[in-house]
């Protein structure tokens, strides 16, 4: 797969297909290989660009102190370098939280959001004490099997969590490396409330969220696609990770979406 440095970064990501080009960018403790199947469907009639974020996947780690707003930065430049000035731009959950920010510092490098299984809120307080133990249990000794599989019922549905298909994730998360992941995760935990913002954001946007996902309550999908104007598409039997889990149901209104802006 290609990998690129970026002011230092060292970066991978994965470019395919020709057309209008989408940005893709996943969620905390996922890498881009979660939008394989997206990528697959898409890449006839649309340039698919997904990274890994820093510490994940095949990329570098980065020092401690990095934001959303930068990290938006960051991958505008990577647009850039791949020759693209402006994409739709599609995040998953921490993807999200990036490409809202772009929208509203980079307007013009955002053509369109696709915005999946997240929100413009800051980190839930009430879930936040539960967090910050699973990073210093993490940081301290890896992740265990018992770790692993408290992460995977926040990121997955329950039906999924216990398919077969989903000890791949389980292997992912046991093999990360999260000293390298430390910096995103804390953006991911210290991350500013930025609702009251959204209406400075003038780009068609659709909302997609897993009705059963538990790190992000269906209800803040709602409450972002009204406050951006946007259709909001609830999908069934989906948790957290809801490109991964339901494939087929989430890439049909990312299609729809992309056509409607490019007929």
């Amino acid at each position: 797969m290609p990998q690129a440095e970026l002011n230092g970064w060292r970066y991978a990501y994965t470019d395919e297909g020709s057309g209008p080009a989408v940005l893709l960018l996943h969620g905390l403790l996922m890498d881009r290989s979660m939008w394989d199947a997206q990528i697959d469907e898409l890449k006839d009639h649309y340039r698919l660009v997904a990274i890994d974020a820093p510490g994940h996947g095949e990329s570098a780690g980065v020092a401690l102190g990095i934001d959303f707003w930068q990290y938006a930065d960051m991958a505008a430049a990577i647009c850039a370098e791949l020759g693209i000035d402006s994409a739709y731009w599609c995040g998953q959950s921490m993807g999200g939280f990036t490409a809202i920010r772009a929208a509203m510092s980079l307007p013009e490098r955002v053509d369109g959001l696709i915005l999946i299984d997240t929100q413009a809120h800051e980190e839930d307080r009430d879930k936040l004490a539960q967090y910050e133990a699973f990073l210093q249990v993490a940081l301290a000794d890896g992740v265990s099997e018992d770790l692993a599989s408290i992460l995977l019922t926040l990121l997955f549905s329950g039906t999924y969590a216990a398919k077969p298909e989903s000890e791949t994730w389980r292997k992912k998360l046991m093999s990360a490396d999260i000293q390298a992941e430390h910096a995103i995760v804390r953006a991911v935990f210290d991350r500013e409330d930025i609702h009251d913002r959204l209406d400075e954001i003038r780009c068609p946007a659709v909302v997609i969220h897993g009705l059963e996902d538990i790190a992000i309550e269906p209800e803040r999908g709602e409450e972002l696609a009204g406050a951006l104007g946007a259709a909001y598409v609830p999908i069934e039997g989906a948790g957290h990770a809801s490109p991964v889990e339901e494939p087929e149901a989430v890439t049909a209104p990312i299609r729809e979406f992309l056509n409607s802006q490019n007929k």
